[in-house]
Formats: C-alpha cells, sequence, structure tokens
C-alpha cells in the first residue's frame, strides 16, 4: 500500500514510527533543511506511537519532504 504526504495530516500532533527499509517503502520521504511539507520532531523513543510506516529515506523525488525541528513539530517521528 503506498501513501502520500496527504495522509500524514492526520498524524498532527502525534507520534509516528518510522521504519527504514531499503525497497516497498510504503512512503519515500526526504528530511531538508527548510521549507519541507511538515515540521517533524525526532525522537528517540516509539512509545505512545499511533502507527509504524514503512519508509525509504532518499535525497531526490521523495513522496514527501520533512524538515526537522527540535520543538514545535506537526507530528514526531521515531526511526526504527
Amino acid at each position: 500500500m503506498g501513501y502520500s504526504k496527504g495522509y500524514l495530516a492526520q498524524f498532527k500532533g502525534k507520534k509516528v514510527t518510522f521504519k527504514v527499509v531499503n525497497s516497498f517503502p510504503d512512503l519515500k520521504v526526504q528530511f531538508v533543511d527548510y521549507f519541507g511539507d511538515y515540521k517533524v520532531k525526532v525522537t528517540s523513543s516509539s512509545s505512545f506511537s499511533k502507527e509504524t510506516i514503512k519508509v525509504q529515506i532518499v535525497t531526490s523525488f521523495p513522496d514527501v519532504k520533512l524538515q526537522r525541528v527540535s520543538s514545535f513539530g506537526d507530528f514526531e517521528v521515531y526511526l526504527d
């Protein structure tokens, strides 16, 4: 099942686990310094995670661009 960047909108204010894979991802993400589609806070704990999504981290042609922030993100991400 493939997701789009609009799918992530339902996780605003919540925590999501991103399981990093090399093939057959649900979503291709790119971490950018500025002007991301969403601002995410990367956490070190998977507790209270709402869902696990398989992602592939890419440098070009992403499905969604994520900007890492230290606070006030749209949602929190745990990278597994």
